[in-house]
């Protein structure tokens, strides 16, 4: 429950309800209205929650946030203020603060941080009440909706960060206030806005400004610009070429499992994981996860079991079977570096299986800017260095994948859209092929399983 009163002085409002008001939620959505609720209007670019203020308030909101008192609404049931979506973050701000045995650990980087919470969050779920970010909520929105998931009896909380600017990772430690920072790597994603490698650095390493020795930050040992951030806290590394304080030291695959195990410098052991996942990325995501879990006191076994039994988050390598086709469905977001993942996985799971064709269904990869045509080309290449037996390729840059593929010898076809990969991949596909179906989550590469797969309730 949150008070009337810690909403108010976060605010720097007053307000005419009675003092002892306790609201049960903060919720932005007139649809999902609870009794009780403080309702937040947020405005968009496409929406104003202003114009559902009465319909929230009719519908069991205790009191509405807004801008501006809209019309036939009682005053004395708003709380005024100059921006609701400052002030959402400044009431998410203040619930955090008040939980005073709460550890918040916060995740970015170019990529993986959704699959590191997943993991992190397993690990830690083994001792302590854990919350995580839920789906992809990392902007200055989705995180104040995560930390006011929080509760009284809560540990541990989760969450990761994501930016689309300089500035942006700044902002949002000053809403979360982590205790501890977790870097999983720079990569191209977000050049087009950035400009640079150096400058996304620069970006991500705004989460380790204001550190003292009694917060800990985890980098990416293997990662050239993730190793030598600069930070005033206790620093863990993690990795499988450099040498770092968490080290995969023996990795095996077996086609839908890796088996990997770590020597660690923070505890002195070793210890075997079997991960429900596939790739050298992911063990890099399960490393940092093995240090977070170490530090805070989880024991090897218990960090062994946690990412042994761990639920990934929808779309990312998520592995479904329909029958005797594979599909590797990694469709909620591309760059070239988790092309290059994805790929490789591609042709590993092919490997193991023994039988059956590589099939890769890929579109654009999205705000890469003047890098676009390079590395969707670069895609191209890959496909053919991979052992891609079949390639679908749709959207505009996607060509430059096509071509760079066909170029080297991979059969290609070049469609206009989903739909027509949706039926090029049914008339391609053939019992015992694996699929990789990957693309920005705007290409929507995911609907192509409903598409071609479970139209007639195929079974997964």
């Amino acid at each position: 429950m949150l008070k009337l009163s810690m909403i108010c002085k976060a605010l720097s409002v007053e307000s005419a309800l009675p003092q002892d008001t306790e609201f049960t939620d903060v919720i932005t959505d007139s649809r999902a209205i609870v009794p009780g609720c403080l309702f937040l209007a947020l405005v968009g670019e496409k929406f104003d929650g202003h114009a559902f203020v009465g319909k929230a308030l009719e519908e069991g909101a205790a009191a509405a946030v807004v801008s501006r008192v809209p019309e036939v609404v009682a005053a004395e049931k708003c709380l005024v203020v100059p921006d609701t979506l400052k002030a959402y973050q400044q009431i998410a701000t203040a619930w955090r603060l008040a939980q005073k045995d709460l550890t918040v650990i916060a995740i970015t980087g170019s990529n993986g941080k959704t699959s590191t919470k997943d993991c992190i969050a397993a690990v830690l779920g083994e001792k302590y009440r854990v919350i995580k970010t839920q789906a992809n909520f990392n902007n200055e929105i989705g995180l104040p909706k995560t930390l006011l998931t929080i509760q009284p009896d809560t540990e541990m909380a989760v969450v990761e960060m994501g930016m689309r600017g300089l500035g942006q990772i700044r902002a949002m430690k000053h809403i979360a206030y982590p205790d501890a920072a977790v870097i999983t790597n720079v990569g191209d994603t977000h050049l087009e806005l950035l400009g640079s490698l150096e400058n996304i650095a620069k970006a991500k390493s705004e989460i380790l400004e204001d550190f003292t020795p009694k917060n800990h930050a985890f980098l990416n040992g293997d990662d050239p610009r993730v190793s030598v951030m600069k930070t005033g806290a206790t620093v863990h590394t993690y990795g499988i070429d450099s040498d770092a304080d968490v080290k995969a030291i023996d990795i095996t695959a077996d086609g839908l499992s890796t088996t990997f195990t770590y020597r660690s410098r923070i505890t002195g052991n070793t210890q075997t994981v079997k991960l429900p996942l596939l790739g050298r990325h992911n063990v890099m995501n399960a490393l940092a996860a093995v240090a977070v879990g170490e530090v805070y006191g989880v024991t090897d076994e218990a960090i062994a079991h946690g990412l042994e039994t761990l639920k990934m988050t929808g779309m990312r390598q998520e592995i479904l079977h329909f029958g005797d086709v594979t599909v590797i469905n990694d469709a909620y977001n591309a760059s070239p570096a988790s092309m290059e993942v994805g790929l490789k996985t591609l042709a590993d799971v092919v490997k193991n299986q023994k039988h059956g064709r590589a099939i890769a269904v890929l579109a654009d990869m999205l705000e890469l800017g003047a890098h676009s045509q390079s590395g969707h080309a670069q895609v191209g290449r890959w496909c053919a260095e991979d052992g891609v037996d079949a390639v679908i390729c749709y959207g505009p840059e996607s060509r430059y994948t096509a071509e760079e593929a066909k170029k080297a010898g991979v059969p290609v076809q070049y469609v206009e859209n989903k739909e027509a990969a949706a039926k090029a991949l049914e008339a391609l596909v053939q019992p015992g092929d694996v699929v990789l179906l990957k693309g920005s989550h705007g290409m929507e590469v995911y609907k192509l399983i409903d598409l071609v797969f479970r139209k007639e309730g195929g079974n997964q």
